[in-house]
């Protein structure tokens, strides 16, 4: 049962995440689908959900949603290219705004 509520939550999170990468271009989806994952996230957190809301929302749902493998991919890209301010400052910027989301989203 637990596998269903995660595929169920990877499904509708994996399509959010594709319809950002149709809205924006490169990175930018990237950082929107982070710290949007990361804002559920911490909303889904503060709630007192039974175990298998919790799988649906977060393991399924936030996880499809973000994708850190991209921003790992995205971030050795510019390492390779020695664009070392860029990387520093993506880096920065989806931590800060990751951090931040989740922050907000637990104060909903």
């Amino acid at each position: 049962m637990i596998f269903l509520y995660a595929a169920l939550g990877g499904f509708f999170g994996g399509f959010l995440r594709w319809s950002l990468a149709q809205l924006f271009p490169g990175k930018r989806a990237t950082l929107a689908a982070n710290t949007l994952a990361c804002l559920a996230g911490g909303f889904f957190v503060s709630l007192d959900l039974p175990h298998l809301y919790t799988v649906l929302l977060i393991a399924g749902f936030c996880g499809a949603l973000s994708t850190w493998s991209t921003l790992a991919k995205e971030l050795g890209q510019l390492l390779n290219e020695k664009k070392w301010w860029p990387m520093l400052g993506y880096l920065s910027l989806t931590f800060a705004l990751g951090y931040s989301a989740v922050f907000l989203g637990m104060r909903f």
